[in-house]
């Protein structure tokens, strides 16, 4: 194999474990068996094992001295910090975008919600959810604050899918209004209608997380 090919081997490894550590196809604590792991993904050990420490640099996976690789818990506190700081960056990228985007770039974000009002199921809204999301943090053309939230959102990824399993397209009526607010250039209403958007999943945090644990033993899961 060349080191082309093992390159693109490697990722393909770490982008499938990432996707089932973010959706919990681990259930939550559970240690990893890396035999079985590599005999299912029919890969070999050294870039599973690379691909899992990677996971745990970027708090997707724990590892423990003389006991291996561990499925994170769902934890309640360590989820609200993430709702936390999410809200501070995103409430600080509107205020960049009210600022700085450009009236077509702000056009182009209000067509973007108009053709995504709609959707089938939760897997489909929550690319919808973070594509709004991310397209806002891209406008501020501030590459630490883009990387800063997608960290964020592999964190919090399935309990933004639970949320929208119950409650489906009512928590994005509000991207309407947060794109009005930016195009209106009015900052403080952008920024208080971000952090209100955001603020919603807090108090319903160790709800969301009890009927994540539901849907992991029961196996239904994101479908990424």
């Amino acid at each position: 194999m060349n080191k082309a090919a093992k390159q693109k081997s490697s990722t393909a490894i770490y982008d499938t474990l990432r996707d089932m550590a973010i959706s919990f196809k681990f259930t939550p604590g559970e240690r990893i068996n890396e035999s079985e792991l590599s005999a299912t993904l029919g890969v070999s050990r050294t870039p599973l094992r690379e691909a899992m420490q990677k996971l745990v640099s970027e708090n997707l996976l724990r590892w423990e001295r003389n006991k291996g690789f561990f499925c994170r818990p769902l934890d309640v506190k360590e989820i609200y910090d993430l709702y936390q700081f999410r809200r501070l960056i995103e409430t600080e990228v509107v205020r960049i975008v009210c600022r700085n985007a450009s009236d077509e770039a702000l056009q182009e974000l209000k067509e973007y919600v108009e053709q995504t009002a709609e959707y089938s199921d939760p897997d489909q809204g929550i690319d919808i959810d973070q594509g709004f999301h991310k397209k806002i943090a891209v406008m501020s053309d501030n590459n630490e604050l883009v990387q800063a939230l997608n960290k964020i959102d592999q964190r919090i990824f399935f309990v933004r899918w639970i949320d929208l399993v119950k409650h489906g397209p009512a928590r994005m009526n509000k991207h309407s209004d947060i794109v009005n607010a930016m195009i209106a250039r009015d900052e403080e209403l952008a920024v208080s209608t971000m952090a209100n958007h955001v603020e919603q999943h807090l108090e319903q945090i160790s709800d969301l997380i009890r009927e994540g644990y539901g849907f992991i033993y029961t196996g239904n899961t994101p479908k990424i």
